[in-house]
This record gives structure tokens, sequence and C-alpha cells, in this order.
């Protein structure tokens, strides 16, 4: 995975080099940043809540009217739950990070609008940790799990007129399937810079 990302970050300026960049402004490069309201579907039994909000930052390009490319990171924030019982006490937090590529297929509605599929693969990473506060002793059990996934989105994007600010709304579905987290369903709003 973190090869994938290091040649697609050295293709985008030899395409840009090479020949796609034209006077018709074909390629556009672009770095954004999204806020994101995440649905989990646990593998664990618990309490914790499913709901997850999330930073996305990005940059990519829009490579002719109809294709673009997308590397991204994501921060979630922490669910956390705590359990007490007599005099012992059990603190449970689970967030994630992300950081992968998508691929954008646009079809253009107007000459602002946009709606957009997106396909991709992400690794996320799953950080669980438990704190357990006994009445004399305390222990900290604190896991992860890493798995590449890939992602499927659609969305709708605004350009504003001057053509430097895009406003957009997003929906990205992911079968996680790793230890913690079955899928994800993750709906975001941002804004992108083209140069």
């Amino acid at each position: 995975m973190k090869r994938l990302l290091l040649i697609s970050a050295c293709l985008l300026p030899i395409c840009a080099n090479a020949g796609i960049y034209t006077h018709n402004n074909n390629f556009r490069p672009y770095i954004g940043i999204d806020a994101g309201l995440n649905i989990a579907d646990y593998t664990l039994q618990t309490d914790l809540d499913e709901t997850y909000y999330s930073a996305k930052i990005n940059a990519g390009a829009r490579i002719g009217r109809n294709f673009g490319v997308e590397l991204f990171f994501t921060h979630s924030s922490t669910n956390n739950i705590q359990y007490t019982q007599y005099l012992n006490t059990i603190e449970h937090e689970i967030y994630y990070m992300v950081f992968g590529f998508d691929i954008y297929g646009y079809y253009n509605i107007t000459n602002e609008f946009d709606f957009f599929t997106t396909f991709g693969v992400a690794n996320y990473k799953v950080y669980n940790k438990f704190d357990y506060i006994e009445s004399l002793n305390a222990a900290k059990i604190k896991e992860s799990d890493n798995r590449v996934s890939t992602r499927i989105g659609i969305g709708l994007m605004y350009t504003f007129p001057g053509d430097s600010i895009s406003a957009l709304i997003q929906y990205n579905y992911t079968p996680i399937n790793n230890e913690f987290i079955n899928t994800m369903s993750e709906f975001s709003v941002g804004f992108r810079y083209n140069f």
C-alpha cells in the first residue's frame, strides 16, 4: 500500500509534464479538507456509540473532464464508555486512522455541478484501548488492527465562479472486516482549492 501511494505521488507531476496538461486546463491539481460523520458496524458486542466524527485532508488532481485521482488521510474522534461495578472500573475507547488512494469518475450536470463516483483502496488502522482500574491496581491494554480494504462512493460537487474553490458532499462505503469493525459508512462535506 505504501508503495502504491509513493508511486502515485511520483506519477502525478510526471503525467503533467508528459502532455496531460494542455492549454484547455485538463490537469487541475487541488488540496482539500473534509469533515465527516461516520457510522461503524462493530464486530464486538459493546455499548460504544457507533457514530464517529472525522477530519480528512486530501491532495489530488482532476485529469481531463471525467477522471481524477486523490490521496487522503483521515483521523476519527474517540468513542469511549465507562463500566463501573463496586470498586472496579473499565474504560473502553476506540478510534481509527485511514490513509488511501481514490479514483474519481466525474459526470457533468451543469457547468458548475458534477456528480461523481469513486473507487479506492485504503488502510484502516483501528485502535482499541481498555483501562482496568481496580481498588488497588490499574492495568492498560491497547491493541490495534490494520486492514487494507476497497471503498466505493458517490457524491456531488459544486465549483464556484472563478474555478478556484469547490464544495462537495460525499458518501463512501467500506467493508473493513477487521477485528473490531465490519463495515464503515462515511458521510462527509468538504472544500477543495484548485490550482
